[in-house]
C-alpha cells in the first residue's frame, strides 16, 4: 500500500446518500470501519449518512448493526467508539429541495471554525435513477459551491450500473458534466479495487518475462471467468432490468480485458492508463446479428421466474467470444463467461500459450498462466515437468504465488482501497466516461439483437448451460474454469 499520511487530509465531510441500503450497510460503512482501525481515516473526517428513514444518529447505529454482516462483530467498545464519532444520520428526501437546503446548513454548522470549508465528497450509493435528482438538488442548494477561505475539493462517486445502455449511459455522462468536471467524477467498478486485478499490471510490466511473449505469435486464446454460486436474491428487481450482460460482462469482464490486453503506458499515470484501456474498448470486434448463435450463449437457472414473480427471458447466464481488432491480437478469441447459482464462485483470467511447434517429448501440453482474482489470490502458471522415475513422461505442475502463503496481512478489500483514494483524489482506479461509453457500445450490438437468441435452462448449482461447453469446444478448446 502507498504511503499513507491520515493527518495530512485536508478536513473533508463525506455525505453517503442511500445510507440505510445493502451497499452502505455491508460493502461501505464495514470498509469505512476497518479503515478507522488501520488508522486510514483522519479525526476530522465527518461521515454524513443520508437516508430517508425517519432514524436519528443512534438509532441509525443501532438499525446499521443489526443489518450489517460486516458490523455485527465490531471490535472494543473503545474502537467501535472511535468509529462512531465520525458519523451524524440525517434524513432527507432525494428529491425534496428543503431536504438538500436542510443538508446545506448541517454540513456548514460541523464544519470547525478554524478551517471553514471543508471538502465536500459525496458517495450516490443509490439506485440508478436517484443520481440525476440527488445532483440536481445538489446544484440547486449551493452544496457544490467552492470557497474562498480554503481551497475546497468536491468530488462524486457514482455506483454501477452507470447506464443501462450506450444512450443512457451518455446522457447520464452529460448531465453530471454539466455540474462536475471529469476529474470530480469516479465512477466505480469495485474489481478495479481487488488485489489481484492490480496486480495484472505489475506482472505483465515488472517483469521482463511475459511482456514479450504476450501477443498473438505466442499466445492462443484469452479466457475471462466472473461466476457465482448464489442466486440473486434481493437484487432480483434491479438484475432482472440488467441481466448478466450488462450486470457483469459490461464492467467487470471488460474492465478485466482491457487490463490484460492493454499496451503499457509511458508512465502510472491516470489518464495515461485509461488512454490505454480506452484503445482496447473501442477495438472490439462489434457481433453481426447473422454471428450472434454462434457467438454468445445465454442461460437461466430453473426456478428464475418464480424467484422475481413473472416470467422473463432475463439471462442469469452469458458466455461469449470476441477478438480485438488490433495487430497485436489478430486472431487471438477472447472468451468471456458469467453467471449466478453456478456450482463455484470463482473470477479468474487465464492466458492460453500456444502449443510448441515441435516437441522432443511426448505430451507436451501448452502453458496456462492464471490471475485468481478470487477466491484464495493467486497467480500461478502451468508448466511441463518429467515425472520422477525411469523414463520421459511429463505432467504438468504450477509455479505459484498465493497472497496467503507470501502475506500474513490481511488484504485490503476492494471497497477499502477505492474510499481511500477517493478521499484523496485519486482516479486511477475508476472509470471515465469514454471507457464506459465504449463498453457500452460492444454491448449494445449484443443485446440489440438478443432476442435472437435462445435462452436455455440449467439447474442451480450446476455449471451452466451445456451450450456454453460447445461453444469453446468447437473451437478445440475447453474452458478452463469449469
Amino acid at each position: 500500500m502507498k504511503d499513507i499520511k491520515p493527518h495530512n487530509f485536508d478536513p473533508t465531510m463525506l455525505v453517503l446518500f442511500g445510507a440505510t441500503g445493502h451497499l452502505s450497510a455491508n460493502y461501505l460503512l464495514p470498509a469505512l470501519y476497518d479503515m478507522d482501525v488501520m488508522g486510514l481515516l483522519p479525526d476530522s473526517l465527518k461521515i454524513v449518512c443520508v437516508g430517508r428513514r425517519k432514524l436519528t444518529t443512534k438509532s441509525y447505529l443501532n438499525f446499521i448493526i443489526k443489518k450489517s454482516s460486516g458490523l455485527k462483530h465490531l471490535a472494543s467498545h473503545r474502537v467501535r467508539a472511535h468509529f462512531f464519532k465520525h458519523i451524524l444520520y440525517y434524513q432527507g428526501d432525494f428529491g425534496n429541495p428543503e431536504s438538500f437546503r436542510g443538508l446545506a446548513r448541517l454540513l456548514a454548522d460541523r464544519e470547525n471554525p478554524r478551517h471553514l470549508c471543508y471538502n465536500r465528497l459525496y458517495y450516490f450509493a443509490t439506485s440508478p435513477e436517484y443520481f440525476l435528482p440527488i445532483a440536481n438538488q445538489l446544484k440547486k442548494s449551493g452544496l457544490l459551491v467552492s470557497c474562498s477561505a480554503h481551497d475546497r475539493k468536491v468530488r462524486i462517486l457514482v455506483e454501477k450500473p452507470f447506464g443501462f445502455d450506450l444512450k443512457s449511459a451518455r446522457n447520464l455522462n452529460n448531465t453530471l458534466l454539466r455540474y462536475f468536471t471529469e476529474d470530480q467524477i469516479y465512477r466505480i467498478d469495485h474489481y478495479l479495487g481487488k488485489e489481484t486485478v492490480q496486480n495484472l499490471m505489475v506482472v505483465r510490466f515488472a517483469n521482463s518475462l511475459f511482456e514479450p511473449l504476450w501477443n498473438t505469435k505466442y499466445i492462443d486464446h484469452i479466457e475471462i471467468s466472473s461466476l457465482y454460486s448464489d442466486k440473486v436474491g434481493p437484487r432480483a428487481p434491479f438484475y432482472d432490468e440488467a441481466g448478466a450482460l450488462r450486470d457483469v460482462v459490461q464492467n467487470h469482464i471488460l474492465q478485466m480485458m482491457a487490463l490484460i490486453t492493454m499496451e503499457e503506458p509511458l508512465e502510472l499515470k491516470t489518464e495515461l492508463i485509461r488512454d490505454q484501456k480506452l484503445k482496447i474498448l473501442k477495438s472490439l470486434a462489434p457481433i453481426s446479428k447473422k454471428d450472434l448463435p454462434e457467438r454468445l450463449v445465454l442461460g437461466q437457472y430453473e426456478g428464475y421466474s418464480k424467484e422475481v414473480g413473472k416470467n422473463t427471458r432475463t439471462e442469469t447466464f452469458a458466455a461469449l467470444k470476441t477478438y480485438l481488432n488490433l495487430p497485436k491480437w489478430k486472431g487471438v478469441p477472447i472468451y468471456m463467461k458469467s453467471g449466478m447459482a453456478l456450482d463455484k464462485k470463482i473470477a479468474e483470467i487465464s492466458i492460453h500459450y500456444k502449443e510448441l511447434p515441435k516437441c522432443l517429448f511426448r505430451n507436451c501440453a501448452a502453458n496456462v498462466m492464471i490471475f485468481r482474482i478470487q477466491p484464495d489470490e493467486s497467480v500461478f502458471l502451468q508448466i511441463n515437468n518429467k515425472v520422477p522415475g525411469f523414463g520421459v513422461e511429463l505432467h504438468q505442475a504450477r509455479l505459484e504465488f498465493s497472497y496467503k502463503m507470501a502475506y500474513t496481512a490481511k488484504l485490503p478489500n476492494a471497497y477499502e482501497r477505492l474510499l481511500l483514494d477517493f478521499l484523496q483524489g485519486d482516479q486511477r482506479l475508476f472509470t471515465r466516461s469514454d471507457e464506459i461509453e465504449a463498453a457500452w457500445k460492444f454491448i449494445d450490438s449484443l443485446t440489440k439483437n438478443i432476442k435472437t437468441i435462445s435462452v436455455k435452462k440449467y439447474k442451480p448449482g450446476s455449471g451452466g448451460p451445456k451450450e456454453a461447453d460447445a461453444l469453446i469446444q468447437k473451437d478445440g478448446r475447453e474452458w478452463w474454469t469449469r
